[in-house]
Parts: C-alpha cells; structure tokens; sequence
C-alpha cells in the first residue's frame, strides 16, 4: 500500500472574523515536508489507496449543533487552528492547505468556481452569487470510528432536513483563503471557504431555510474522541 504523509506548508495562524462566522515540496517523493509554526504542530495526511487520503481528527458534535455564538449545521470538518474550528462537527489536525494539495496530488483538479460574493451577498435577495453551486471533481467523504468495522458515510451521520443528500466536490478554492482563514476542509453547502462543499445546498438556502443538518442520536463516540477521515476521490479531473 502506497502512504504518503503530507505535512503543514501553511505559515500563519489562521484568523476567521466571529462575525463572518456568524452571518521542502519533493517532487516525486513521498514525503512533503514544511516549516509552518502553527500550533498545535501539524498532523499528517497520508495517501491509503490510489484514490483515497486520510487524515486524524476529532469530535466535537456540540460545538457544531450550538446556536449561541455558533454557525449551527454548516461545517463539518475544519482544520483545528481555523477560524471556524468552534463551529465544527469534527476538527481536523491537518491544515485545509493540506488537504487541498493532497487531492491535488491525487490527479484531482479543484472547481475554483465560487468567490466571495457568494457568502458576502448572502442576504441580498436581488443577488445571484448565493445561488451559485460549487464546482469539482466527486469526493466521498468517510468517517472511521472507534468499534466500527467500516467507515461511516456523511448520511449515516448527519440528520437532513431538507432530504437533498449530499453530493460533496472539490472546489478548492484556494484564492479566498486569505479572506477569513477559516481552515474549512469539508462544508455541507456550496461555500467559497471550503476545499470539498455539498452542491446539494447553496449558501442561499443556508439563509433561507432555517432548518439545519444535526448529529444522527448514538452515531458518533463522545466529544473529544479521536477518528480518521477518508477522502476518496470519486472522479478526477473536474466533473
């Protein structure tokens, strides 16, 4: 089995506003190396299959469900020392960065379709950018826990209110994270901060529908319970 680790080649600690959260690379080898200063140090990404990486993290269910200065219901997996970490179903030890070059190095080609306006125009009804879904290649998105033989799917955990289900794409997105440094990996609506967002739910239907996704009951270990991400590349390329 091919393993690669990737490791964190992002510098600055990563800062996401409360109110928007509210409203040596060796090529051909297998190790990336950085010299980012983050704390906690960086965890690894490694490379399990031809199509698939992973990567630790942990729970943290009701930081994700919590209303009271919460984004309730929107990120589901964010990088530990991003801005939008206390919003998260699960925090990751790997950097968005991270995960963003892993899939690149698995052949896969971002969308690069959303920008800010999306999220920034949110409650502008005249606007289109809201609408906008996000654009990419198809990533299965796993959870390894505790006692369980084989991995959880996002259905299996998550509770959906509007019934779309999830069809999660790599967007990447990489010139808007300077904007908030949010360190979002995995989002459940089609957000211009996310590396992998749902193309089932637009940023609009986040403001219009005050229903949101929750924690399937007896699904998930108690908070702080350490598991693995799996990222599996569906499709290369960008459809």
């Amino acid at each position: 089995m091919v393993r690669e680790a990737f490791t964190n080649r992002q510098n600055n600690r990563s800062r996401l506003p409360w109110r928007a959260v509210l409203g040596g690379l060796v090529l051909g080898g297998l190790v990336f190396v950085g010299t980012g200063c983050a704390s906690p140090p960086p965890g690894r990404i490694e490379r399990v299959a031809a199509d698939m990486i992973s990567f630790p993290a942990v729970v943290t269910a009701d930081r994700f469900e919590r209303r009271l200065l919460g984004m309730p219901g929107y990120h589901y997996i964010v990088w530990s020392d991003g801005g939008a970490a206390p919003a998260a179903l699960f925090q990751a030890a790997v950097s968005d960065v991270q995960v963003l070059e892993a899939l690149q190095a698995l052949g896969a080609r971002p969308g690069n379709a959303l920008g800010m306006e999306t999220w920034e125009r949110r409650e502008d009804p005249d606007a289109k950018a809201p609408e906008e879904i996000i654009q990419g290649p198809v990533v299965e998105v796993l959870v390894r826990v505790p006692g369980r033989r084989e991995p959880l799917t996002m259905d299996q955990i998550l509770l959906d209110p509007g019934g779309r289900g999830f069809e999660m794409r790599f967007g990447g997105h990489r010139a808007n994270i300077h904007h908030w440094h949010s360190g979002c990996v995995v989002c459940l609506y089609s957000c211009p901060g996310s590396k992998v967002g749902n193309a089932r739910y637009t940023v609009r239907d986040y403001v219009k529908d005050p229903a949101r996704f929750r924690v399937r009951p007896g699904v998930l270990p108690r908070d702080g319970t350490e598991v693995s991400i799996l990222l599996r590349l569906v499709k290369p390329g960008g459809s």
